[in-house]
């Protein structure tokens, strides 16, 4: 029944796709399959030259605008207006200009405001400037583009992806599972789409719904092209269902695959959590730390086990403090570390009271008995003394 049910809804999407490129903009399908990754490799020749400019806007390599510019004349023809001014922009583009970009689009949704892919751009922009700065005028612009495609095609992957971008951070937990339950409708309808599946995959983390991270990460894995944050999500969803094996495989793959040294820190520590022994804990923390001394949870996780690993030696207890005074430096409201560390500090005043205080007094305290008792002798042969009868 459910092929069944994906071979209807594929057919309607394929006759509603045919329908979209004679009625609309040649590049208004970019809302169907808008990660950049699958738009190079698109069958569609304006997606992959849209595709090759977007990558470009990304990364700042020219090689992708210049494959862009190449392919460009071979596709004027099919192009709309809206469609070439979209072009135009992300062309014209240069690494340090995004605000200039950003003006420009702006401009073509007043020259053509009811236009998929202008509107779309324009969510694109705005939504990595809004990323920084949560300005509100750039959130209800980015509202107002996406109403405005939904008005002329519906909802869509596009339009559903970034609304719950918006409104997830903001949203109360009942809010948050509707936005998920939505998001949901929109992989079952689209079940290709990448960057809905990852967002899922991030939204049900957030809500420890890691079941369903599970579920949908058996063919997320297997994709060709994967993040490794989201791999990262994936195997901390497989510890926290007591799966460290799974965990293990999939922190081994990001080990092998991942250049960038927060996701590798934390794939580090999630090592160092599934270790049976302390010594391979201590390892693995010191080793998240070396790639990232702001990780506060792998500093925390490492002053802990060292404190719990030898509660008595003085040396230990001085570096655990070390350890967990800077972790408290990046998470000042952990509760959990300021509470380790009053035990710390008890047990370091208690030693330093055995083994310096107390010596100290009772070497005190011998000088004094020692000089009272010698003071005492002395006044007792002196008392004799004058007791005694003096020769005539």
């Amino acid at each position: 029944m459910y092929r069944l049910l994906k071979k209807i809804s594929f057919l309607i999407l394929s006759i509603f796709f045919i329908t979209l490129n004679i009625y609309a903009g040649n590049l208004d399908s970019y809302v169907y399959t808008f990660d950049t990754d699958e738009l190079l490799v698109s069958s569609q020749k304006s997606l992959n030259v849209l595709g090759l400019y977007l990558k470009y806007y990304e990364t700042g390599n020219e090689e992708y605008k210049t494959a862009a510019n190449q392919t460009r004349p071979y596709i004027l023809s099919s192009l709309k207006p809206d469609d070439s001014a979209a072009l135009n922009v992300l062309s014209e583009y240069y690494p340090g200009n995004e605000e200039e970009s950003i003006n420009r689009i702006r401009i073509l949704t007043n020259n053509y405001p009811d236009s998929v892919i202008v509107n779309a751009i324009n969510v694109l922009l705005n939504y990595e400037v809004w990323q920084k700065s949560k300005n509100m005028e750039i959130f209800n612009e980015i509202l107002s583009s996406i109403d405005i495609i939904e008005e002329n095609i519906g909802e869509n992957p596009f339009s559903i992806y970034y609304k719950s971008l918006l409104t997830w951070e903001g949203a109360t937990l009942q809010e948050k599972e509707n936005i998920f339950k939505n998001l949901e409708k929109a992989y079952s309808s689209y079940p290709s789409n990448r960057k809905i599946q990852e967002l899922l995959i991030v939204q049900a983390f957030e809500l420890s719904k890691f079941e369903d991270v599970k579920q949908l990460s058996t063919d997320y894995v297997n994709l060709s092209q994967k993040d490794e944050r989201i791999m990262f999500l994936i195997a901390l969803s497989y510890y926290n269902l007591d799966e460290k094996s799974e965990s293990r495989k999939i922190v081994d793959w990001i080990l092998q695959n991942s250049n960038k040294k927060a996701v590798l820190s934390k794939s580090y520590e999630l090592l160092g959590d599934i270790s049976e022994t302390n010594s391979q804990k201590i390892n693995y923390y010191k080793t998240a730390i070396d790639l990232d001394p702001k990780n506060a949870e792998a500093l925390a996780k490492l002053g802990t086990t060292l404190y719990e690993s030898n509660k008595t030696s003085t040396d230990n207890l001085a570096i655990s403090r070390i350890y967990l005074t800077k972790a408290l430096m990046y998470d000042p409201d952990n509760s959990d570390i300021k509470q380790t560390l009053n035990a710390i500090d008890r047990k370091l005043t208690r030693n330093n009271f055995l083994t310096t205080l107390l010596p100290l007094f009772i070497v005190i305290s011998a000088i004094f008995y020692i000089v009272f008792k010698f003071g005492k002798e002395k006044k007792i042969d002196n008392d004799q003394s004058r007791r005694q009868p003096h020769s005539k």
